[in-house]
């Protein structure tokens, strides 16, 4: 309902107890107050000052002061003030002004200032405000300030300050800022800050930091992703989780190699280089107690040349002896490998390295449980209660083949 370019004659006061049955009787809807009693409810022409109502309070024009009722308040022009109801606020207008409802506080237009709800807040424009709700707040346009929700923050238009959900924040815009949720941040256009939930992050580009329980997804990334799946299409910074998939610019080698205690290894490393995962099988045939194992590691490599590399990588192998299915006692193997690389014609690599062994297992001889002698000679030996810890150098080399 638009208003007129002139605001309705002012009086100093209207007492109500049902609409259009008061002091001004039916007149009333062609006025202004200063201040306005609505004894169960009441409906007037706005208000530039203060309205109380047991029940309801309708404006069909501008408010400009402080409204309370015990139900709600509905005001069909711009409100400018406080405004509290027990249950609900609506505006069919722009609002600058401070909203409390036990339920629901909707702005058709712009808000600006702060409104608290305890179920739902809606803004159908623009929002510069502090807006807090159990359930869930909406906003159709361009938010900027705080929000927060037990449920989710929901923005159509772009994001600017800090937002916290118990499930979601969803923003159809950019986002600037920082944003935290139980289970999901989701934006549809760049952002730039911090973006941390309890499950995952998506993003279209995001410049700064995405920190997930388990997943982030990101079209292009300049600074961190820090998740068990990363998920991006280029990322200028690292990458850090259990598997990080990027389609340009990233690394992914299949590897062969061999060493003083895993005899025959197999690797595929995936990530990039500044940060890349490790996931590997190795097999000890040549000794009388066979051992074999699925490993997992993380590295990073820094380039040297054009045609040489430093590798940095720590490696872990759950060892089993030969076949035994059975075998699942603590029998670790863990490397901290520092390994050089040249490149060859074509995407081979051959690289070699020394590397730092220790071998974490349980030694119990009177429960049938022993560990094996993995090397002829150690730096280090410790033990403790049924565990032994033993620390020797040895060394590794093979073939990487390059697939990207």
């Amino acid at each position: 309902m638009a208003q007129p370019s002139d605001p309705k004659p002012l009086r100093d006061f209207q007492l109500s107890v049902f609409p259009f049955v008061g002091t001004e009787g039916r007149d009333g809807i062609n006025y202004r107050y200063h201040f306005s009693i609505n004894l169960f409810a009441g409906i007037n022409g706005g208000l530039e000052g203060f309205e109380a109502g047991g029940f309801l309070n309708i404006n069909t024009g501008q408010v400009t002061g402080a409204q309370f009722s015990g139900f709600g308040n509905i005001v069909h022009g711009n409100m400018e003030g406080l405004q509290y109801a027990g249950f609900m606020n609506l505006n069919n207008g722009n609002t600058k002004a401070f909203h409390g409802a036990g339920f629901l506080n909707s702005v058709t237009g712009s808000a600006e200032g702060f409104l608290g709800s305890g179920f739902l807040n809606i803004v159908g424009g623009n929002s510069k405000s502090f807006s807090g709700a159990g359930f869930a707040n909406i906003t159709g346009g361009n938010f900027e300030g705080f929000s927060g929700s037990g449920f989710a923050n929901i923005t159509g238009g772009s994001y600017k300050g800090f937002q916290a959900a118990g499930f979601a924040n969803v923003t159809g815009g950019t986002f600037e800022g920082f944003q935290a949720a139980g289970f999901a941040n989701v934006t549809g256009n760049p952002s730039q800050g911090a973006n941390i939930a309890g499950f995952m992050n998506v993003n279209n580009d995001m410049k700064g930091l995405q920190l997930a329980g388990f997943m982030n997804v990101a079209r292009k990334v300049q600074g961190a992703q820090i998740g068990f799946l990363n998920i991006a299409d280029t990322v200028d910074g690292v990458p850090i989780g259990f598997l990080s998939i990027v389609k340009k610019g990233a690394l992914r080698q299949i590897e062969l190699a061999g060493s003083d205690v895993m005899h025959v290894n197999a690797s595929f490393r995936i990530g990039v280089p500044v940060f890349y995962n490790i996931f590997s099988y190795g097999f000890r045939p040549f000794t009388d107690e066979k051992r074999q194992g699925f490993g997992y590691g993380v590295g990073s490599e820094i380039r040297l040349s054009d045609f040489t590399a430093l590798q940095i990588e720590a490696h872990s192998t759950q060892l089993r002896k030969e076949w035994n299915k059975n075998y699942d006692q603590l029998d670790m193997l863990n490397e901290l490998r520092l390994t050089f690389g040249t490149s060859l014609p074509g995407k081979l690599e051959l690289f070699a390295g020394p590397v730092l062994y220790n071998h974490l297992y349980k030694d119990k001889p009177e429960d049938g449980i022993t560990g094996s002698d993995l090397s002829r000679y150690t730096i280090n030996e410790t033990r403790w209660d049924d565990y032994v810890s033993k620390w020797w150098i040895g060394a590794r080399g093979g073939l990487r083949l390059k697939l990207n």
